[in-house]
């Protein structure tokens, strides 16, 4: 399973193209559909400040609903990713510092502010299905790294969440890539580039500092001090850095999104509504259970991968009754933990319980980076 300088064989590169091949040929699927117009994916709604944004850029557009989702707000992102006119852009969002918080992926979209808004409209999209092999590829290699066979990998596109987010252009792929290859990348032994790309998660959904302290716990835990501080104190202060940058460019947000509220309540709210779908039930249920096998799993291992992913679970047991009543929802939210989960329970189920390779431990000592 490994070439004669210890690094990964070409089977995870497989797998990482058969995800490529199989997610551009569901893609142009739906495309084909839409007379290859990719404005669907971006999801403007009929009744939506960003429509009438939309339509000056790029005339007709394909609109989806009376409100639209997340991806309206990240095509508003792309066209200025830097805020550098946003009386013209950023104070079109309902939330503009929220929103703008979440800088990567509409700056990859954009090209980094090179882009028109037509060609924005298909870097949403190509960013995200690039973002779902880039994923399969860092899944394919920690699940290398912890024993397995690279083909667990496909447990990052197989997710429903992901399904879900690419439908709609929203950053939660790219958020969760960053995040797998920064696991993958400590298990080799590189914890600098791992902090790096744990940085470059947080900043494409802020909710993945999570990984960032749990990676720092779990540094902590085997005595390293110093790299846990590290682990966390960079990702947090480059967030900090461009939290400060939008507070000057935009001032602060009036209201809040309603995402977290006290913990199982949204929950307990939520669970008779899914009596009335079978579907959202089985869903629901699904994560609930994958929830306790990953919080059983981690007891059990205390590893690097059941640390970075583990804040998850209490999240998703803050979040609100609007976020858990709908499958297209909660499914999206925990994403990460699902993929995580796979991986935990399958795979590094079948490590002797703390094991850790003599050059892993040298590498979080400062051996190397």
């Amino acid at each position: 399973m490994t070439s004669s300088s210890g690094e990964p064989t070409p089977s995870v590169w497989i797998v990482a193209v058969a995800s490529l091949v199989v997610t551009a040929a569901l893609v142009g699927g739906a495309l084909s559909v839409f007379d290859w117009d990719a404005t669907p994916f971006v999801s403007f709604g009929s009744d939506d400040p960003t429509r009438q944004y939309a339509e000056q850029r790029l005339g007709d557009v394909v609109l989806r609903g009376e409100l639209g989702h997340d991806g309206k707000y990240f095509f508003v992102q792309a066209n200025d990713p830097w805020l550098l006119d946003p009386s013209n852009n950023a104070e079109i969002l309902d939330f503009p510092v929220y929103r703008s918080q979440r800088m990567l992926y509409p700056l990859l979209a954009g090209g980094f502010g090179l882009f028109g808004p037509e060609a924005v409209v298909w870097g949403l999209l190509l960013v995200n299905v690039v973002a779902i092999a880039a994923g399969t590829l860092g899944a394919a290699r920690l699940a290398h790294s912890l024993g397995g066979s690279p083909w667990w990998g496909l447990a990052f596109p197989a997710n429903l969440g992901f399904l879900y987010v690419i439908t709609i252009d929203s950053g939660g792929i790219v958020a969760a890539a960053f995040a797998i290859w920064a696991v993958a990348c400590i298990y080799e032994n590189r914890l600098g580039l791992g902090i790096a790309l744990l940085a470059a998660s947080a900043l494409t959904r802020e909710v993945m500092l999570i990984c960032a302290v749990g990676v720092a716990v779990w540094l902590w835990t085997r005595k390293q001090s110093r790299q846990a501080l590290y682990a966390v104190a960079m990702p947090g202060l480059i967030l900090g850095m461009w939290e400060a940058y939008l507070m000057l460019r935009l001032g602060p947000d009036e209201g809040s999104t309603e995402s977290i509220g006290l913990p199982f309540v949204g929950l307990a709210r939520a669970v008779p509504r899914w009596l009335d779908d079978p579907i959202t039930l089985a869903a629901g249920v699904c994560i609930l259970a994958f929830m306790l096998m990953y919080v059983v799993r981690w007891w059990d291992t205390r590893s690097l991968l059941g640390w970075a992913f583990l804040g998850f679970v209490p999240l998703a047991l803050m979040m609100t009754q609007k976020v858990w009543t709908l499958i297209f929802d909660f499914t999206r939210a925990v994403a990460p933990l699902m993929t995580a989960t796979i991986l935990l329970v399958f795979v590094e189920a079948k490590r002797p319980r703390n094991s850790t390779s003599d050059a892993m431990v040298k590498a979080v000592r400062g051996g190397h980076s």
